[in-house]
């Protein structure tokens, strides 16, 4: 009898645990998600609009530092947990029997990694381009910079805006059904 006790506190407790750890991978991913979410809102809100109103040489040569120095360490663990953080969250959902906090994750990984689609074939690129052209001759450069990034920066920006909602909306049904 002693040992059927202790077999259901020991599964008991091996729940309670992947519980637990999937609530910290649903919370890395609605954190990741929302500063993601904030870095593409901020350049559609206030750092384009700034570049904006400056001349074609400064618009490139400003850019062209921004796009150095973002390439960071952080930047990038970031942008990574943004869409890892769901996709280990939903696989250990599964375990647990899957549910609504698992949709909400699978939804969450699916918003984000459009956007990490967005930005390796569409921004980055852009990017590089950008990054090649030098400064010989900005206006042209500008011109075939300026709009279309930015027209994908905003489609980011509503994507991971969304995945972030979803993420958190994950993190609170997840919480709401703790037995």
């Amino acid at each position: 009898m002693a040992a059927i006790d202790n077999t259901l506190v020991a599964g008991s407790t091996a729940k309670a645990r992947t519980r637990d750890t999937v609530g910290r991978w649903l919370t890395a991913g609605a954190v990741a998600n929302t500063l993601m979410a904030g870095t593409y809102v901020a350049f559609s809100a206030v750092v384009m609009p700034w570049l904006g109103t400056k001349s074609d040489a400064d618009f490139v040569t400003t850019m062209q530092d921004i796009n150095t120095g973002i390439e960071n360490p952080l930047f990038f663990a970031v942008f990574t947990a943004a869409m890892a953080a769901p996709a280990v969250a939903a696989w250990k959902l599964r375990k647990l029997g899957g549910g609504t906090a698992m949709k909400w994750a699978l939804a969450a990984l699916a918003l984000y990694t459009t956007t990490v689609l967005t930005t390796s074939g569409i921004n980055v690129p852009l990017n590089q381009m950008l990054a090649h052209a030098g400064s010989a001759d900005p206006t042209k450069t500008r011109t075939d910079f300026e709009t279309t990034w930015n027209i994908w920066n905003g489609i980011r920006a509503a994507l991971s805006t969304i995945a972030a909602y979803a993420s958190v909306k994950a993190v609170r049904l997840h919480r709401r059904n703790r037995v």
